[in-house]
């Protein structure tokens, strides 16, 4: 028997596979939710991409006039060490909150993403930490995002420097997802080499985004070294280049050195957030029930 949609009051919250929509049509609604900001032309569809976003596992909520009102996108991570899947976006319109669409998005994803991966990651502000702990989620750790702009006249030429695999030399003090640089377009992306080590460099809008630093491993002080190497990174971009670090360890001496130095500030703090599945990963198992139309 094919089950209902889950409603919220008169809110309907279906599979975006369930529904004939394509994800890119959402942008409109992540605008109207999010704002427009420093975007470039084709940045949601980017964003799906790299985020290998899954209709079968994202979920829509629909307001009492069939319009769409808040969304949650997921991403697939197919490992090693095991398959994961990952939120790559959550969003309700502003007169919508308050009602439960939130839980109830996450809850049509997870009946879904239960069956073809062992767990489902989240970023949370800090603000949000409670709401995915009240949903299952337990904290892994938390990371910064940092900024700061560059030194140079002009920015460097991307396409001059290829990307390299994931895996750089070295020891990893700031990093972001295997996965989404693998996905990252090659026209975007470009891994450097800098004093002391190396970057996977990536641009969006009218940023550059350090999605992975790794500093040479034969160095004693990788503060010290980390330091020379951002401050070599800087010198390769224009002054008005935002420069933004991607996942440094609140925690690490490395990102607190980073943070004494007058140039970067924090400009995001969010927890990686882990719901495990408690049954494994079977590929045989019956379709997991979700939410579809009737």
């Amino acid at each position: 028997m094919t089950r209902r949609p889950a409603t919220v009051a008169t809110t309907r919250v279906l599979l975006a596979a369930d529904v004939n929509l394509e994800l890119a049509d959402l942008e409109p609604l992540v605008l109207r939710i999010f704002g427009a900001g420093d975007r470039l032309p084709g940045w949601f569809r980017r964003k799906l991409a790299r985020e290998s976003v899954d209709p079968a596992c994202s979920s829509l909520a629909f307001g009492p006039g069939d319009e769409l009102v808040g969304y949650l996108l997921v991403g697939a991570e197919p490992g090693p060490p095991e398959p994961t899947a990952h939120c790559a976006g959550l969003g309700v319109l502003p007169q919508h909150r308050g009602r439960g669409l939130g839980p109830a998005l996450v809850a049509c994803s997870i009946a879904a993403a239960r069956r073809r991966a062992a767990a489902l990651h989240a970023l949370a502000e800090p603000p949000l930490r409670g709401f995915y702990e009240r949903l299952g989620f337990h904290p892994l750790a938390a990371n910064h995002t940092l900024q700061t702009s560059g030194l140079g006249r002009r920015d460097l030429d991307l396409g001059e420097h290829p990307p390299a695999a994931w895996p750089l030399p070295g020891r990893a003090v700031a990093s972001w997802r295997a996965g989404t640089w693998s996905r990252t377009p090659t026209a975007q992306a470009a891994t450097v080499q800098l004093e002391h080590g190396a970057a996977h460099l990536s641009r969006e809008g009218q940023a550059i985004l350090v999605q992975r630093l790794c500093i040479d491993a034969d160095h004693d002080d990788t503060s010290a070294a980390t330091i020379v190497a951002l401050e070599a990174l800087r010198q390769r971009f224009a002054a008005t280049t935002p420069i933004l670090l991607y996942g440094c360890d609140t925690v690490s001496c490395v990102t607190a050195a980073i943070l004494r130095t007058p140039h970067w500030r924090v400009v995001q703090t969010a927890w990686e957030m882990q719901l495990r599945f408690i049954a494994a990963v079977d590929k045989h198992a019956p379709p997991a029930a979700s939410c579809r139309r009737n």
